[in-house]
């Protein structure tokens, strides 16, 4: 059954589209691209600290990801760790990262807004891409942030467990059942 992608992100399904990993978010809708929160260690009681927007090109099979933090909080690049991840059915599947690179083909990585406070370890988030396949999953996005301290930011659930239900549907065109009638007309 062929599902139609909703041009807006309504979770479980991200909204249908492409981006540019560059750094720079500004072609993202923050509204219609909006997918989940994320918290301090992943848990919904603690503080809101960023948040997760989501495109999805079915041609491609390739996922966009935009992590912004919010205001009053820094996003930070640790240069002895890896801080900043997505990762897809399981914490320990982690389908890229900030070392990934940026050669546009996906895993890609960029960092939004490096500096943007004159602190060279601080962002604003980061923008990424990763080839996924059709079905239901599970996504945990990450990023560390400064928030009274330094803290992890991640998507309800993330820690230690699977992260918020993803759906991505079956982009392959529908195929219609040829009948002896269908077939007759073609000969007329």
């Amino acid at each position: 059954m062929l599902l139609p992608l909703r041009a807006s992100a309504v979770p479980p399904q991200p909204s249908a589209g492409t981006a540019v990993v560059d750094g720079h978010y500004e072609e993202w809708n923050l509204t219609a691209d909006f997918f989940a929160d994320m918290y301090q260690a992943g848990k919904t009681d603690k503080p809101l600290e960023s948040k997760l927007y989501l495109r999805y090109d079915c041609a491609s099979g390739t996922m966009y990801a935009l992590v912004l933090v919010q205001p009053g909080i820094a996003g930070y690049i640790d240069p002895s760790a890896i801080d900043a991840w997505i990762a897809i059915d399981a914490i320990n599947h982690k389908v890229l990262n900030q070392l990934v690179g940026n050669d546009g083909i996906p895993p890609d990585f960029a960092w939004v807004g490096p500096g943007f406070d004159g602190t060279s370890s601080h962002v604003l988030g980061y923008e990424a891409s990763f080839r996924i396949s059709h079905g239901t999953h599970f996504i945990i996005a990450h990023i560390d942030v400064l928030d009274g301290g330094q803290q992890t930011s991640a998507t309800d659930n993330g820690f230690p467990h699977t992260g918020p239900d993803l759906v991505i549907p079956d982009c392959s065109p529908a195929v219609e059942p040829v009948t002896f009638g269908a077939l007759k007309a073609l000969y007329r």
